[in-house]
């Protein structure tokens, strides 16, 4: 119980900020004209300065072999949640109008802003930069499978080459020809001052989203599209992956896999996700409210299923 307790108390931090955003834009600080433009800033400027400095600033070199089996894993990862996600709509009798936006919100855990900071303080900076590779997966997954799941159709290849997954090729490419040693003291500081407000402004940002989509919130008749995203988020999915992390296959190269997967099944649905379910005129009431549900409950479930995690890690 008292292991619990400190890794609630450690996790404060990531829900300290988002409280922090929800605040500002309650109280008017942060106004919504700021959110797109912020956005744009944290996606294409700062998180890519977060990934330069972290993949290269990283003690042990990437190799080849080992980004790619991260990438896989990855994509594996979010695929298993769509998949998840579809087989609870019908159990929970979902419509068919609403079930794109659920599979695609309650598939796709939050593996990027909430993760990485997770990730740093339970496992290192070591850890963080195993992250940024396999959510370069993540993105492709999203970006394929996730969107073919959303409009059944319209898959746009080019969205894969976003910023971040940019930055992390550009990242490997630049280790090759000579890493850290290629950049001077202050421009290296430079990159590491602009990369530590990602995640804070980040976190921020969804906060400020997160007071939105309260106060726009309406439950579902019966509640069944929050229960189905609980159940897939935060109970089946995490289990498979802690099972997997403790008693799957995982290549000897990449034994640092089922820290990865420990940390990212025990993230709530990502708010990323709505925003993409709007852009593709879907349901976004049903994406609002697989969301809502996740994320209140990963108050409770985000340090549980850690400490499940670090239990069988420790035991085993």
């Amino acid at each position: 119980m008292e292991n619990w307790i400190n890794i609630i108390l450690a996790v404060l931090p990531p829900f300290a900020l988002l409280f922090i955003g929800s605040l500002a834009r309650g109280m008017d600080w942060l106004g919504r004209e700021a959110d797109r433009t912020l956005s744009r800033f944290i996606i294409c400027v700062l998180y890519p300065c977060f990934i330069v400095y972290h993949v290269l600033g990283t003690d042990s070199p990437i190799e080849v072999e080992e980004a790619w089996i991260a990438a896989i894993f990855g994509f594996l990862a979010i695929s298993i949640g769509f998949t998840i996600a579809r087989l609870v709509a019908q159990m929970c009798k979902i419509s068919n109008a609403e079930k794109p936006a659920f599979c695609f919100c309650s598939g796709i855990f939050n593996y990027g802003f909430f993760a990485i900071p997770v990730a740093s303080l339970f496992f290192g900076n070591e850890l963080v930069v195993k992250i940024i590779l396999f959510n370069l997966g993540v993105e492709v997954a999203i970006w394929t499978v996730g969107i073919l799941l959303l409009t059944s159709s319209r898959l746009e290849i080019r969205k894969i080459f976003n910023p971040p997954a940019i930055s992390v090729i550009l990242a490997l490419v630049l280790q090759v020809l000579g890493g850290r040693e290629m950049f001077p003291d202050f421009s290296w500081e430079v990159l590491s001052m602009i990369g530590n407000c990602s995640i804070p402004m980040a976190l921020m940002i969804i906060g400020a989203s997160f007071y939105d989509l309260l106060k726009g919130y309406r439950p579902s008749p019966g509640f069944r599209v929050e229960l189905g995203a609980v159940i897939t988020r935060a109970i089946i999915v995490p289990a498979i992956f802690l099972l997997y992390a403790n008693y799957g296959w995982i290549p000897q190269q990449t034994s640092w896999m089922s820290e990865v997967l420990l940390v990212q099944a025990a993230m709530p649905a990502g708010v990323f996700a709505l925003v993409v379910v709007k852009n593709y005129e879907q349901d976004t009431e049903t994406g609002l409210r697989a969301i809502m549900a996740t994320m209140l409950v990963s108050i409770v479930t985000l340090p549980t299923w850690l400490w499940i995690g670090m239990y069988l890690q420790k035991v085993n």
